[in-house]
């Protein structure tokens, strides 16, 4: 590999007569004399990265290599197919996750018509941010229940226990857990608490608390190491606290 067939591939490259399998081939052909060659930096901004998208990793060392010919006084014209192609497949992705959302989101409202009667509002919101990867898991029973009181040595709140009879938990990805099968205990300067999930209101990993004969949720904030009241109960906490959450992201 020397200078003037390194400039020739650039140009290829640059002015978009390559395609994302002729240049993720040629450049593992030569990778190690590309790093003898070229500045680390040169290297680095010309080296495709590894990606989902076919188009985004040439597209990206095309601008690696406007920079290396640029440097050179190099003539170029440079090419737009790289971006259009990757902007058309980008588009492509987005709207088939919106797809895999809304089946998602259908699937759940079937699924769970007791949850929207007995919360509407935080059943809506939830519907709207479900997200592919998010998980909402089918009721847990009566056994279920009480095994886990009997492990934490803890009797769950009324409220929280119709909850579980509806749905064993949810994960969000933008900020809400609840989960029966994940609670356990936790001791906050010098006091017991019983862990009901997360919900990020201040910062990632914020903690939804019970205490020991209360309906009230509490609220640790860990940045803070404060705990707060947050609810009166756990209806108030899906129906306003949760709800309004959802809402806004």
């Amino acid at each position: 590999m020397d200078k003037e067939s390194l400039t020739a591939k650039l140009l290829d490259l640059v002015e978009g007569r390559e395609t994302p399998e002729s240049w993720r081939n040629w450049w593992d052909e030569h990778e190690l004399e590309l790093e003898a060659l070229l500045s680390r930096g040169e290297f680095l901004k010309l080296k495709p990265c590894r990606h989902g998208f076919q188009w985004i990793p040439v597209f990206g060392s095309q601008k690696g290599a406007i920079a290396i010919l640029e440097k050179s006084g190099t003539a170029f014209e440079a090419s737009n197919l790289y971006q259009e192609r990757y902007l058309a497949e980008l588009d492509a992705f987005c709207k088939e996750q919106k797809k895999v959302q809304r089946e998602k989101q259908k699937e759940f409202k079937a699924n769970n018509p007791e949850l929207f009667a007995r919360y509407p509002k935080f059943s809506k919101a939830l519907a709207k941010v479900l997200d592919p990867s998010d998980e909402i898991k089918p009721a847990a029973t009566e056994e279920q229940i009480r095994n886990q009181e009997r492990a934490l040595s803890f009797t769950l709140p009324a409220q929280v226990r119709a909850f579980f009879l509806l749905t064993a938990g949810i994960q969000v990805s933008t900020g809400v857990t609840l989960s029966l099968s994940r609670m356990f205990d936790l001791t906050i300067h010098g006091e017991r608490y019983c862990v009901l999930g997360e919900f990020w209101k201040e910062a990632d990993g914020d903690l939804l608390l019970l205490r020991p004969g209360e309906e009230t949720i509490w609220y640790y904030a860990h940045e803070q190491d404060k705990v707060k009241r947050l609810c009166n109960d756990m209806t108030e906490l899906l129906e306003k606290k949760l709800a309004w959450y959802l809402n806004a992201h």
